[in-house]
């Protein structure tokens, strides 16, 4: 059971060393309103329905509430069923300015939600700031110039150590953008999907000599748009947006490590073992945007960032250094 241990915490280190659903937003034409052009009587627990036959009348047990929607709400611009902007409140297109931002209801691109700027980077007539996330879903670019992430691994025992380079290479994934009317965007590494990897050897003289494979890899973010970055109004009107992120990107890690060849089953013992749940966390790296290719990349560039760090029962720690490279997604 120990050996076991041992190598159930090795391949989390290792694995979390070399890695290093929708948001739910609801828009209001998600909602449908219930109409009615009959009319109906004052009577609470009945409703009476006369048609065209002026002999047939029809009563109804009012279990059911409907409601009549007003024609003076419903704006041919936009929705036909409730009369506002897509992923906006139930503001009329009027002369009236719901959100206080200087442009009238039939004028701005997000009603209730101060916009002055009327930024809409993506040109789908929505403002930012009440637009659905921008999302990137397809990994664009080959190794080793855009989606293979380099870093490097430690495995250290008393005075005893090893290391091995670790390259993982991204095969798809999620990652969300979402941008305000003055310039701060968000990113949101909902998940990145890595190839698996070729096998890796660690080496520690006298102690253990592992050979191994990183399977089924698959990185999640669980702290949704927690990350920022800057980004300069002209450069938003260009189509291309840049900027840092103003922090780490925590990240959470499953996947399956084959141990195909160990000198020491003791520490580590052949075979497959699951990874779950293991955390993390990405460096800052520089995020741009690009609205005519429809791309993301974010750049790592951070060789001092420990990506993970964890001491085994046996007395094995485990840290990742570093990690360098250009994740690109395309929508």
């Amino acid at each position: 059971m120990l050996s076991r241990l041992h190598t159930s915490l090795l391949s989390s280190l290792i694995l979390v060393g070399a890695a290093c659903g929708d948001d739910g937003n609801t828009s209001a034409t998600e909602t449908s309103t219930s109409t009615t052009e009959t009319p109906t009587s004052t009577d609470p627990t009945t409703t009476t329905t006369t048609t065209d036959d002026p002999t047939t009348t029809t009563t109804i047990d009012e279990t059911t509430t409907t409601t009549s929607t007003d024609p003076t709400t419903t704006d041919p611009t936009t929705s036909t069923t409730t009369g506002v902007m897509p992923g906006d409140c139930a503001a009329p297109a009027d002369d009236a300015d719901e959100d206080g931002d200087a442009i009238a209801n039939k004028d701005d691109n997000c009603r209730c939600d101060a916009n002055p700027n009327q930024l809409d980077f993506d040109g789908n007539s929505v403002g930012n700031v009440c637009d659905e996330p921008l999302k990137f879903t397809i990994a664009d670019g080959a190794p080793p110039e855009f989606n293979a992430l380099q870093s490097q691994a430690t495995a250290s025992q008393f005075i005893a150590m090893c290391q091995f380079p670790v390259t993982l290479v991204a095969t798809g994934g999620q990652i969300e953008v979402t941008l305000d009317d003055v310039g701060t965007g968000r990113v949101f590494a909902a998940s990145v999907n890595m190839a698996d990897t070729p096998q890796l050897e660690c080496d520690i003289p006298l102690i253990v000599n592992v050979k191994l494979v990183i399977k089924s890899l698959v990185i999640t973010g669980p702290e949704p748009f927690a990350v920022t970055f800057p980004f300069t109004v002209p450069d938003h009107d260009s189509g291309t947006i840049t900027g840092l992120m103003s922090a780490i990107h925590n990240i959470v890690v499953n996947a399956i490590l084959d141990v195909q060849e160990s000198s020491n089953e003791g520490i580590a013992m052949p075979g497959e073992s699951p990874l779950m749940d293991v955390p993390g966390s990405f460096p800052a790296g520089t995020v741009t945007v690009d609205n005519a290719t429809g791309q993301v990349t974010v750049d790592f560039d951070d060789d001092g960032h420990t990506v993970f760090q964890q001491e085994t029962m046996g007395g094995l720690q485990i840290t990742l250094s570093g990690l360098t490279g250009k994740l690109r997604l395309r929508q």
